[in-house]
């Protein structure tokens, strides 16, 4: 009998003892050129980086001027409103001069940033590092909103803030891109079966899956943005600009500071009643940015993922036109 060819590949398949496999498929051998243009296909090149980093500045322009359009005027304002207030308070208080106000002032301006609120009776004041409080601010850390209400102000606090900070913020991250794809597969077997009912009214596939897609996305913006607008707008006093905006900045980890869900009870004016609400309030308020940065998080990859697509659909159109122009110059 005679012994198989190892080199045929028919006969090598009917061989069970350990031997040299061999391709049918031709090698393509790659040089060193052809090594160092490989990653030209992945890399952004230099002018789009260009383009898009004098669009950034063209934005930051624009930005910056209507800003400045907008709130300019109001600060002005409000240094003539603030100089009027103090000369008529010197014309009114005779016993107080200039130097004692600006004292007084500035003590008042300092006592704000260690976060102390020097209204009211102080011995009615809560303390903004009790544990629900000191709760909020870790996670504000930890997701990089920062809200900048309070702020720790001891050489050990900043020192553990650091710490704290460079091993929370990667710990958070994993948290988030888990939730997110977990909100993802909600998202897709709900678009799927939104997609299946779709289907029936005889529309491309493509307007389908923006049509499902956009409506989870309304649907989720109304859990995440919608509802909790009207939820912080009957409990913090707010508008309903003021509610959205805070949602917004801060679920876009923004986080100026300048609205935060609940300090509107750090002075108790309700008793232990609004103390004992202010003990879970806060919690729950997290609990939501977490939520809610998952969402945008997912949102933003499903959104990413279409880009892909779209862009690999146009090279691969692109391609074909090149091919086809390609072909009908030659004839």
């Amino acid at each position: 009998m005679a012994a198989p060819d190892l080199l045929d590949p028919k006969a090598a398949v009917h061989n069970s003892k350990p031997r040299l496999s061999f391709s049918t498929k031709p090698v393509v051998l790659t040089t060193t050129e052809d090594e160092c243009d490989a990653p030209r296909m992945t890399v952004m090149r230099w002018k789009t980086v260009s383009a898009i980093f004098f669009l950034v500045v063209l934005y930051l322009i624009i930005g910056a001027t209507v800003f400045r359009a907008l709130e300019q005027p109001h600060e002005t304002n409000q240094k003539l409103d603030m100089i009027a207030k103090k000369l008529d308070f010197l014309a009114t208080h005779a016993c107080v001069n200039v130097s004692e106000l600006e004292n007084l002032v500035k003590q008042v301006v300092s006592a704000v940033r260690e976060g102390v609120n020097p209204s009211g009776s102080l011995s009615n004041q809560t303390s903004l590092w009790d544990l629900s409080s000191s709760f909020f601010f870790a996670g504000t850390v930890i997701t990089t909103i920062g809200f900048g209400n309070i702020s720790p102000h001891t050489e050990g606090g900043r020192i553990f803030c650091i710490i704290y900070a460079l091993l929370g913020i990667p710990l958070f991250g994993f948290l988030l891109a888990g939730v997110g794809d977990q909100l993802g597969t909600i998202f897709g077997k709900g678009i799927a079966k939104v997609e299946k009912m779709i289907v029936k009214w005889n529309v491309s596939q493509t307007k389908i899956r923006v049509i499902s897609t956009l409506l989870f996305i309304l649907f989720g913006c109304l859990i995440f943005v919608a509802l909790p607008a009207v939820i912080f707008k009957y409990i913090e006093d707010w508008s309903t600009l003021e509610s959205i905006y805070f949602v917004v900045i801060t679920l876009t980890t923004i986080g100026f500071g300048d609205f935060v869900a609940g300090e509107k009870s750090h002075i108790s004016e309700g008793g232990s009643q609004s103390l004992k609400d202010r003990d879970y309030y806060k919690p729950v308020v997290l609990f939501w940015i977490l939520v809610g940065l998952a969402y945008f998080a997912a949102v933003l990859s499903m959104i990413g993922d279409w880009f892909r697509v779209i862009s690999k659909k146009t090279k691969e159109e692109v391609g074909e036109f090149r091919a086809h122009a390609a072909e009908w110059t030659a004839n």
